[in-house]
């Protein structure tokens, strides 16, 4: 099995405990599409939306997905204000609809899914979002969790853009959840501008680790 945890790859069958299949069924039925996903939205509609138009997929990558013998059930755990499931869950959505080979089921983590979300966690021992868990039937294929590591690196030089370009402000070295609101608005802003501007690599990071996964 291979797992991509926020761009890092486990070929290991870590997390041994996973859920039931009584459990991943259920998950499936409680599950939203992804347009109710947007229909039940309370922020980042517009981003959403302008993101699952902006992705488009090449030849190649079309014929890719359409030669898989059978859709893949995609189990995914996520929020609408989180900013990388705002990021590349357009891409998986706009996969299902061109080719019919993805399937995804979308859960809300929170409250009600956190015991999927701990039997899926992150290599630093904690869970995020978003995470997409592979199934070929009852089969688990492998995990992709948060985003591909190369935009992680990208992020970490947009924030030294932005706290050079605000050296006036508090807070550099700071976790996000400890800066002032105002400080913490503005960040968000700022990543949320760059973020588009590597679409196109974070979609081949994607595809190429869901190529990985499903062999």
């Amino acid at each position: 099995m291979k797992n991509f945890y926020g761009g890092m790859t486990d070929m290991s069958t870590q997390n041994a405990e996973r859920i039931s299949q009584k459990r991943r069924e259920r998950a499936f039925q409680e599950a939203f599409t992804y347009q109710q996903f947007i229909d039940n939205a309370k922020v980042n509609v517009e981003r959403f939306q302008a993101n699952f138009e902006q992705y488009t997929l090449s030849r190649q990558e079309l014929a890719y997905f359409k030669s898989l013998p059978e859709p893949i059930n995609v189990l995914v755990l996520a929020h609408d204000w989180c900013g990388d499931v705002v990021a590349n869950l357009p891409l998986f959505a706009k996969i299902e609809r061109e080719t019919g080979k993805l399937k995804l089921h979308i859960l809300l983590r929170d409250p009600d899914n956190q015991d999927i979300a701990a039997a899926y966690l992150h290599k630093d021992g904690r869970n995020h979002i978003p995470t997409y868990v592979f199934f070929n039937g009852g089969e688990e294929l492998g995990l992709f969790i948060e985003r591909p590591d190369q935009i992680t690196d990208l992020i970490s030089i947009w924030k030294e853009e932005f706290w050079n370009l605000h050296s006036e402000w508090e807070g550099r070295d700071k976790a996000l959840s400890e800066l002032d609101e105002e400080v913490k608005r503005s960040l968000l802003r700022y990543l949320n501008e760059q973020r588009p501007k590597a679409r196109e690599q974070e979609k081949t990071a994607i595809i190429e680790s869901i190529r990985s996964i499903l062999g």
